[in-house]
């Protein structure tokens, strides 16, 4: 049985020379991303994730 999951790009952005990224609408959307929302950083398997989080 094949585990592989299915990977699909939602969008690209580039970083401000603040360093600061804008979150392309369609993963706003996707993640229910509003104003205020905190998202944390997970490395995993030596690839950088991006999620929402409630803390």
């Amino acid at each position: 049985m094949s585990t592989k999951s299915k990977k699909e790009v939602l969008g690209m952005s580039s970083l401000s020379h603040k360093f600061q990224v804008t979150i392309p609408k369609k993963v706003r959307e996707e993640a229910n991303l509003k104003e205020g929302d905190k998202i944390m950083f997970v490395r995993e398997d030596g690839q950088i994730h991006i999620t929402k989080t409630e803390l």
